[in-house]
């Protein structure tokens, strides 16, 4: 089964809340690619040690959001900070 690998930038409630969803699909019925989070993004060192603490597939813990969208390790990017 394919496998997307995920980049999450902005590790607030939102952030938190996509990996806790991505988590859970595994319960899904439907025919879904299998998922993890690979990379994570935040100025904030606490809410990168809460991905890295609670999502072992984290490959790249970084406060610069290029290195995610330049990783050959990432497939896709949720991008969960403010919209302003």
């Amino acid at each position: 089964m394919e496998k997307i690998r995920f980049g999450v930038i902005g590790l607030g409630l939102m952030g938190r809340e996509f990996g806790s969803a991505a988590a859970r699909w595994c319960h899904l019925l439907e025919s879904v690619p299998n998922q993890e989070i690979n990379g994570v993004c935040d100025t904030n060192p606490e809410a990168v040690k809460w991905f890295t603490d609670n999502f072992p597939a984290v490959k790249i813990a970084t406060d610069n959001y290029k290195e995610l969208l330049e990783s050959d390790k990432i497939d896709a990017v949720y991008c969960a900070v403010p919209h302003n």
